[in-house]
């Protein structure tokens, strides 16, 4: 296979990729739209709250979460996500990681624009300390199972920063960060802090 058509089809998968999540986000924003517009004022008096748009978000990932685990998205190539040989990462999944760097990753958690769809990593997973999205398996200290890694990538564990690629490659549907940068080391080093606070352990956020 030449290269040409290797990229063509990275680039064929990961538009794939982005129609999986993509797809279930409009159907659910479009449902929420009609059901709110003929309730009307009616929906609380019923007991039902309004749908915002951050439940939808996190409604759409996990149903696509699962489809993933019943074999119903299009596997990604590994290489995409899976650390390169040789490479050895700046922060630490066990000790503490300097507060500048988490300072960093916590504002690249926020940040639409390291996507091609307008999701950042607080689109699914929370803002302000409100951990959602993660299975039971996040409870683990990396490197642990993770569902979208394990279904689309065949990658039985990952790391923090394999996290973050996949996330950045699937549900983003961009471009893997650069193996080494400060984006990928800040990012997974918060990420790290996320998941000991998710599993209820001292953390430094």
């Amino acid at each position: 296979m030449s290269q040409h058509d290797d990229k063509r089809r990275r680039l064929l998968g990961r538009l794939s990729r982005q129609f999986a999540y993509t797809a279930p986000v409009l159907a659910l924003v479009a449902g929420g739209a009609a059901l709110q517009a003929t309730a009307g004022n009616t929906s609380t008096e019923a007991g039902f709250a309004p749908v915002s748009e951050a439940a939808l978000l996190l409604a759409s990932s996990n149903a696509v979460a699962e489809g993933e685990a019943e074999g119903e998205a299009e596997a990604g190539s590994s290489a995409e996500v899976r650390r390169p040989d040789g490479y050895t990462p700046d922060y630490s999944e066990t000790d503490e990681n300097p507060q500048e760097l988490l300072a960093r990753g916590e504002e690249l958690y926020y940040d639409t624009s390291l996507s091609t769809n307008g999701l950042s990593c607080a689109s699914c997973h929370g803002s302000d300390g409100d951990d959602v999205g993660y299975k039971a398996t996040f409870e683990q200290p990396f490197p642990h199972q993770v569902a979208m890694a394990s279904s689309q990538f065949g990658m039985p564990e990952v790391h923090a920063d394999e996290m973050v690629q996949v996330c950045m490659v699937a549900p983003m549907a961009a471009e893997p960060l650069e193996w080494g940068g400060e984006k990928l080391t800040s990012l997974a080093a918060y990420m790290v802090e996320v998941q000991k606070r998710f599993a209820g352990e001292p953390h430094d956020l």
